[in-house]
Order: structure tokens, then sequence, then C-alpha cells
């Protein structure tokens, strides 16, 4: 065997460990360009093995000649190809065209043309060209740092430059062992080069993915979380969120691992424990708790977690997503409250009725027998049972008022003027509690108002704020508008409403009260529902104050 047939065996070889690193990287990766570069490397393969390694005589016919260009263009071609969509871009028509352009003039001239370093000159030169724009391009156009993009770069000028030789060397003794030798280094380093700008892409491309995720969790509404079981329990990540959430930052959880414990309400805490001690069953379903805000506010927070196990099948970490449904329980409540106030008022449509007709008939019954002789030593008891069956007849008509039956009558009304008018009747109501009334009245726009209604619910609201307050205080009447809507506010300054009540403020006969019939606030809630009205309430130890937010009518 003679050093030129050594040396295409050699190359032979190690272009045959390239195509085998190329198939393995493209069935472990799937990447596109991957691929087409294996099926290049085999094209250049097929023509060692087939046609440089002198297994078939294709010199002296025109048809192996065509075959031997073939090789060459499509192989320069499908770098090329490979190159662009390594890029994330479509190959341009222009190599295609230039290409079969250059493929059907070198045909044409194996007809016309005697010598063979002539008819391979066209194909030769345009994959060097080709070599030489794929070396610039992976020089200066991949957005890459790193020594793979200059080895691969380089590497593939230089070799195109030895292949613009090979037509007229090939043929030379002496000259075609060094040239198929130096042709195997150089595709090696290819090799090597564009493996290792592979994995520098990678690399890059996961640094990204990461960066992208970690902006997707920082800046996430929800709070997104991971806590590491095994070897030692520990918080191992907190999305930034949690501070909006809970008023606490990321830092402090870090820090102190049981933070999270302590803020979960009291109530709430055995929910915690069941959930925990029933960890495989309960996981599925989301877990609803109230946490305590760093200002002491409560808020409602439902989270969704997966296990991390490990090859042993051990629980080793809990990943999931804890969200702020405050908002969802309020309008949960209030959906609740209006269906609940919806039942009482048909039950008071159908019911009131039939017990205020007895209690006339009673009363008035009592009435006659007090004025009586016989009875006038009994005349305190008579006095206090009509003053009982009066207090039940105020409740009854309290009671009506619940009734979703009953017809408003809107018209165009001034807030301000319904309350300036209804002014002294509060003043006097307040003086008598040792309570002074404040007015602080905007310019506000006419309202779509039932007078009536919207007189019992300020007596109402007012009402209650001075009971609030039974050592005297200041009453503040305001109205503003904010956001588009027109809101009347009534503080008081009194101790403020107790969370258990304030969760259930609303609901028929629930009061805080000796005296108090629960269904003051239920008819509030019930007048501003018919007039599109929202109540809102902010409470602390510093007072409670009320407000009513009306949406004006747009002319």
């Amino acid at each position: 065997m003679d050093n030129v047939h050594l040396s295409v065996i050699s190359s032979l070889i190690g272009t045959l460990l390239v195509v085998f690193i190329y198939i393995y990287l493209y069935i472990i990766y799937r990447e596109r360009y991957i691929g087409i570069w294996a099926i290049s490397w085999l094209f250049l393969l097929s023509r060692y093995a087939l046609l440089d390694s002198g297994i078939f005589s294709w010199q002296h016919s025109n048809l192996g000649i065509l075959i031997y260009q073939i090789l060459i263009i499509l192989s320069a071609l499908l770098f090329v190809w490979g190159t662009y969509n390594f890029m994330n871009k479509p190959i341009s028509k222009k190599w295609l065209y230039g290409t079969s352009s250059i493929l059907i003039l070198s045909a044409i001239l194996n007809f016309m043309l005697s010598s063979l370093a002539y008819k391979l000159l066209l194909p030769v030169f345009i994959c060097c060209v080709i070599g030489i724009w794929i070396g610039i391009t992976f020089i200066y156009h991949l957005k890459l740092q790193g020594i793979g993009r200059l080895i691969t770069g380089y590497a593939f000028i230089i070799w195109s430059l030895l292949n613009l030789t090979m037509p007229f060397t090939f043929t030379i003794p002496w000259f075609a062992p060094w040239g198929y030798t130096l042709g195997g280094i150089l595709r090696l380093a290819i090799a090597v080069g564009t493996l290792v700008v592979y994995f520098e892409k990678t690399r890059i491309d996961l640094i990204n993915k990461e960066t992208q995720y970690r902006l997707l969790a920082e800046n996430a509404v929800d709070i997104i979380y991971s806590y590491q079981f095994c070897p030692e329990e520990r918080l191992e990540y907190i999305s930034p969120s949690v501070f909006k959430v809970t008023g606490y930052s990321a830092e402090e959880y870090y820090a102190n691992n049981g933070l999270i414990l302590k803020l979960i309400h009291p109530e709430d805490i055995s929910t915690l424990n069941d959930f925990i001690a029933n960890l495989s069953c309960s996981i599925d379903l989301p877990l609803t708790l109230r946490l305590v805000r760093e200002d002491n506010t409560t808020l409602w927070i439902e989270q969704k977690c997966v296990p991390i196990y490990n090859e042993n099948r051990c629980l080793i970490a809990l990943q999931g997503i804890i969200r702020d449904i405050t908002l969802r329980k309020k309008l949960e409540q209030m959906s609740s409250l209006f269906d609940r106030m919806n039942m009482v008022g048909s039950m008071a449509a159908t019911v009131a009725h039939e017990i205020r007709n007895p209690m006339t008939t009673v009363r008035g019954y009592l009435q006659v027998m007090g004025r009586k002789h016989e009875y006038q030593k009994d005349k305190d008891k008579f006095n206090l049972m009509l003053e009982e069956i009066d207090r039940a007849n105020s409740i009854i008509r309290e009671y009506l008022s619940l009734s979703r039956e009953k017809l408003v009558i809107l018209k165009q009304c001034s807030l301000n003027s319904i309350i300036e008018a209804l002014f002294p009747l509060i003043q006097a109501d307040a003086t008598s509690s040792k309570v002074y009334v404040n007015l602080d009245l905007a310019l506000v726009p006419e309202l779509l108002l039932d007078e009536n209604e919207l007189r019992q619910l300020l007596l109402n609201l007012v009402r209650n704020s001075i009971e609030a307050m039974p050592a005297g205080g200041d009453l503040l009447i305001r109205t503003f508008q904010e956001d588009y809507k027109v809101v009347l506010a009534i503080s008081d300054q009194g101790e403020g409403i107790p969370n258990h009540i304030l969760d259930k403020l609303g609901t028929p006969f629930i009061t805080t009260k000796d005296t108090g019939t629960g269904l003051g606030l239920p008819i509030c809630y019930q007048i501003a529902h018919r007039h599109k009205a929202t109540i809102k309430i902010s409470t602390s130890h510093a007072g409670t104050t009320f407000f009513v937010y009306f949406t004006p009518q747009v002319s």
C-alpha cells in the first residue's frame, strides 16, 4: 500500500469518527443543524470511501466525474444549510441558485474539456468560497465568546484554500499524502471546533433560559417557592413577590426558616397540621389558609405544590405556588351575603305580615284591658307588654325592609343636600350621646337615588358609629370623588370591629350590641345593592370608617 492510499485511509477513518460523533450528538439532542452537519460529513465520507480511496475508477468517466462533483457541492451546500440553521436563519436562495448553476456548467464542461483539473475546478472553487464564507461567519458573525468559533473558522478557511489546490495536486505522488494528511487534520479541527461551538451555544442558551425563568419567577404576582427536606430542612427559593403579599422580604424568609409558620392565622394552624400529617393524600388539592401580614392585616392564600422524590421514593422537596385570593374570598362572601339577604327577604315577604296581624290584635286587647279599673294595679305590667310588642313591631318593620320585592324610585338627587337635611336630626342624636359631628362635603355630581332609602342608610350607619363611641368622640361625615366614583364616608373613633365579626358583617341577625337586632347593616347592604353601590370598611383600634361607593350615571 503506497503513502497516498495510506493517507486516504487514515483521513477516511478520521472522517468516519467525526460522522459517528455528529450522529451520536443528533440522537441525544435532536438539534436540526447537528443532523444537517452529520449528513454533510456523511457525503464527504462517501466521497473518500468510494472515490478518493480508489475503489472505483472515476477519473476517466464523465458520469464518475459528475458524481464526484455532486458529492463535493452537496457536502458544501449542506454545511451552508447547517450553518444558517445554527444561526436560526433561513438559507439564502442565492446559494441554491449559485451551486445549481455551477453544477450544470460543470456537467457541460465535462464533455468539452479533457483535463481532469479543469473539470473539477468550478466545483472545488465554489466549495472553497463556501468554506471561506463559513469560516468568516464563525469568526465574525456568531454571537459567541470562546475559542471554538476561532478554531472552526480558521480551520474552514485553511481547509478551503488547501482544497483550491486539489485539482492540480492530488495527482502529484509526493504532495498527495501531505495534502490528505493536512486535510484530515483540518477536518478534525473543524469537527472539534464545531463541537466546542455547540457546547458554548448550549451553555449560553441554558444561561438565557435560566435568566428568562428567573425573570418570570421574580416578576410573577404569585409566590413561587421550593422547600427542601433533605439533607436538611431549609427554604431553597422564594420569589420576591412574597414581600408584596406578606410584607416580609425573601431575605427574611431565608434568614428565618420558620417565619412562614408564624404568619399562619391561629384558627388555621390545625388545617395546616392536617395537611402536613396527610401529605400524600392532601397534596393533590389546593390548601387554603389565612395569613397575618406584617401590618397585622389578614389575607387569604391558596397554595398548590408538587412533591419531589429521590430514587428511593423518599420526599426530598416541595415546589409550589402561593396565590393571594383575598379579593376572591371577599367576592364569595359578598355573593353569599346577597344570597342570604335574598332568602331573608323572601321570608320577610311571606312571614312578617302573618306575625304582625295577631300581634296587632294582642296589642289592641291589652290596651282595652289596661283601661279597666280592676287592672289598674297592674298598669306597669301592661305598659311593659305594650312596649315589648312595639319593639317586636319595629323589628318586623326592619325585617320587611329586607324584602327584595321592595320598589325603588330613583331620581336625580344631591347627596350633599340629603346629608344637610338630615344633619339636625343626626346632631341631636349625637349630642345626647356626647358625640360631636363634623361635615366635610366636597362638590360631587348628582346621583340617581331613592331619597327615603338613602336617608335610612345614612341614619343606620350614623347610629352604628355613635353607638360605637359610648364614651363620646368625633364623628366625621364626608363626601368626595375617587376614581370616577362618588364616595360617602362615615368615620368614628370607636374601638374598631373584631375580626370574627368583620368576616360576617352584613349577615342578618349578627350584632355586637346587647339590644341590637342585627338587621341594620343588612338593610344598608340591600339599599346599596339596589343603588348599584358597594360598601367597604376600614377598621382598627383607632376607629372604623364605612365607605359607600356610588357610580354616577354617564350623561
